[in-house]
């Protein structure tokens, strides 16, 4: 792949780890929601897309919106409810956003995986801008550290530097750690949510993610081919 090309698809993807992100972190913004509205992005990943599960979440999150684009306002506060519920509280938690509820054997926050995650995002030389807030393990905090490899990969590529060495902790960190939870999580937001965006949301991020790690692969496979 072209250096140009190749910094055209980080950028690409940053674009989407960083929408996923914030909806994860900050739930339905006001105007994050009429973006949407408004443009064609899920519309535009569907077609892009050979992935199942992307194409049938967006679909189901761009009908959803479609339909209740009149009154935009009850539908936000709707699902707000609805990102409380699931991910916020207050009580119990229907899907709770942090790799170290999954993965550890108490089902805690704070276990050995969240500082697996906050040692590998020291290795590239970055921290969680919730540090001491917030879990590093919750899931817009993965994606945001992914979106930032993606960032750094684009200017390395721009710059003469070692995009590769992003590109491989991409693929790393897909492997060791959002592949390893986030198709539990994206299963108990099917099972729990009340709307068809949370429910397209969960497929969405888990076709995402699944059709991102055999693009990785590739690229890597292709950039040690020389």
């Amino acid at each position: 792949m072209e250096k140009e090309l190749l910094a055209e698809w980080h950028q690409g993807r940053e674009l989407v780890y960083t929408f996923l992100a914030r909806i994860y972190q900050e739930g339905p913004a006001r105007d994050l929601l009429a973006a949407l509205v408004g443009e064609e992005f899920l519309v535009e990943l569907a077609a892009s897309s050979q992935n199942e599960d992307l194409i049938t979440g967006c679909r189901q999150m761009q009908a959803e919106l479609e339909a209740r684009r009149q009154d935009l306002e009850a539908y936000r506060q709707e699902l707000q409810g609805d990102y409380n519920r699931l991910f916020v509280g207050p009580g119990h938690l229907e899907a709770p956003p942090w790799e170290s509820v999954y993965r550890s054997k108490e089902h805690l926050l704070f276990g050995e995986e969240t500082l697996a995650v906050r040692e590998f995002y020291r290795s590239f030389g970055l921290e969680s801008r919730k540090k001491n807030q917030e879990p590093d393990d919750h899931l817009g905090l993965e994606l945001e550290f992914m979106a930032r490899l993606c960032r750094e990969a684009a200017a390395s590529i721009q710059s003469g530097g070692d995009a590769d060495r992003f590109l491989a902790g991409q693929g790393r960190f897909l492997e060791e750690h959002l592949e390893q939870w986030v198709p539990a999580l994206t299963a108990d937001i099917q099972r729990a949510a009340r709307t068809d965006f949370f429910r397209g949301l969960a497929l969405f991020t888990r076709g995402w993610l699944a059709e991102d790690r055999v693009e990785v692969e590739m690229v890597l496979e292709e950039r040690q081919k020389g």
